[in-house]
């Protein structure tokens, strides 16, 4: 039988292992600029956060602070919170960093990763080539795959770079928009990463891996010039 003296720790133990509203809050407008449903320079609206995730204001607006904080979201005259939008010379600096690191998570996951991991990255390549998918649905299969190279490395500190990094890459204007075209090309650049790493093949993984991102910054500038010019005509 449970002394009543024990109680109070079991108590403690509940609500360590319990979330509070507030990191409930901050996870869920995470997810949200993550997953591209606030782009960078639009508002965090306080109101329509909470009524979506169930909670007052309170939590939202201490998730909103704390995201501040952490350089993800800024204050604007007029406006309120809005998403942080990095400019071009941060996005120079954010794409040469991930190409190191997509560099050698590649080329240690061509050394790391079992045949099952090396499978699951194969399955995933082949399902981007579903010709239903929306751009929305690619782009998350993009990132499945980054995310499942980075576990094949089996490297827990350079997981923790890399998932900083993807959380930087939400915070780029267009960066979940997919250009014509290009769809095929992140096939092709995609399956060099795959090939390398099934055949074991560590510099020939961590050039392809680079190559790609580099690729894909270009792509970002082009993306960015067709916003930037198309914001200005209006």
């Amino acid at each position: 039988m449970a002394r009543e003296d024990q109680l109070p720790e079991s108590r403690d133990a509940l609500e360590r292992s319990t979330p509070s509203l507030t990191e409930v809050a901050y996870q869920g407008v995470l997810k949200l600029i993550r997953d591209g449903e606030i782009h960078p320079g639009e508002r965090v609206k306080e109101a329509s956060v909470a009524k979506m995730m169930g909670v007052s204001r309170t939590p939202v607006r201490e998730a909103i602070r704390r995201l501040q904080a952490e350089g993800r979201v800024v204050l604007e005259a007029q406006r309120g919170a809005v998403v942080a939008e990095l400019n071009r010379q941060e996005m120079a600096e954010l794409f040469a960093v991930r190409e190191r690191l997509e560099g050698i998570a590649s080329g240690q996951a061509a050394q790391h990763a079992s045949d099952a991991e090396v499978d699951v990255l194969e399955k995933i390549l082949e399902e981007t080539t579903e010709p239903s998918l929306s751009k929305r649905e690619l782009n998350q299969l993009n990132w499945k795959l980054h995310f499942a190279i980075y576990h094949g490395a089996h490297n827990r500190f350079l997981i923790k770079m890399v998932e900083a990094i993807a959380d930087s890459m939400a915070l780029l204007r267009g960066s979940h928009h997919i250009p014509e075209g290009r769809p095929g090309e992140l096939y092709g650049e995609h399956k060099r990463i795959v090939d390398a790493i099934r055949a074991r093949d560590p510099d020939a993984a961590e050039a392809a891996a680079r190559a790609h991102i580099r690729r894909s910054h270009l792509t970002h500038l082009s993306t960015l010039n067709e916003l930037t010019s198309s914001t200005m005509s209006r």
